[in-house]
C-alpha cells in the first residue's frame, strides 16, 4: 500500500471506530498482521524442508523423460498442385 492508500484507511478507521478506540484497534490489528506473517513463514519454511528432504521422489519430474519421443514430422499432402493453390482464381469454363 502506499503512504496515501494507508492515509486514507486511517482516516476512514478514525472517522468510524473514533479516536478513543483507534489505537486499540490499530494494535490488534497489527498484532493479527504479525501473527499471520509469522504462520505464513513457518508453513513456508515447512514446506520447502519438506521438498528438500525428498529430492529423489521429485527427480524424475525436474528432468525431461528419456521415454519422450521427438514429434511426428509432418505428413506430405497427396492431393495434386492445383487442389492445394486455392489462392489462385481457377479460369471460367467453356461456355456449352
Amino acid at each position: 500500500m502506499s503512504i496515501v492508500e494507508i492515509g486514507i484507511v486511517l482516516v476512514v478507521a478514525l472517522i468510524v471506530i473514533g479516536p478513543e478506540k483507534l489505537p486499540e484497534v490499530l494494535v490488534t490489528v497489527g498484532r493479527l498482521m504479525r501473527e499471520l506473517r509469522l504462520a505464513s513463514n513457518t508453513v513456508m519454511r515447512e514446506l520447502t524442508s519438506t521438498v528438500d528432504d525428498m529430492p529423489d521422489v521429485l527427480k524424475p519430474y525436474r528432468a525431461p523423460s528419456p521415454e519422450l519421443k521427438p514429434p511426428p514430422q509432418p505428413v506430405e499432402s497427396s492431393k495434386p498442385a492445383e487442389a492445394t493453390n486455392a489462392d489462385e482464381p481457377k479460369p471460367p469454363s467453356p461456355a456449352v
